[in-house]
């Protein structure tokens, strides 16, 4: 399984801490980070878009999305 976080720099420390819940939630995944000068939190399994907006929100509703859609 492959996640992409893209993140605005000032969402750095989110999207690492997102990457960490993620990896202890599933061993085997690859979390690739993303940095952008966009205002933009985004989350990507594989090639779907599983959160989109221009403000972050909590690891476990991300975690939760991801869960919908394996």
């Amino acid at each position: 399984m492959l996640i992409y976080i893209i993140f605005n720099e000032d969402y750095e420390s989110n999207a690492k801490s997102l990457r960490a819940d993620v990896k202890a939630k599933w061993s085997n995944v690859n979390v690739n980070l993303m940095g952008t000068r966009r205002t933009l939190y985004q989350v990507q399994l594989e090639s779907k878009v599983v959160y989109s907006a221009d403000s972050v929100t909590d690891n476990n509703s991300i975690i939760d999305l991801i869960e919908e859609r394996l």
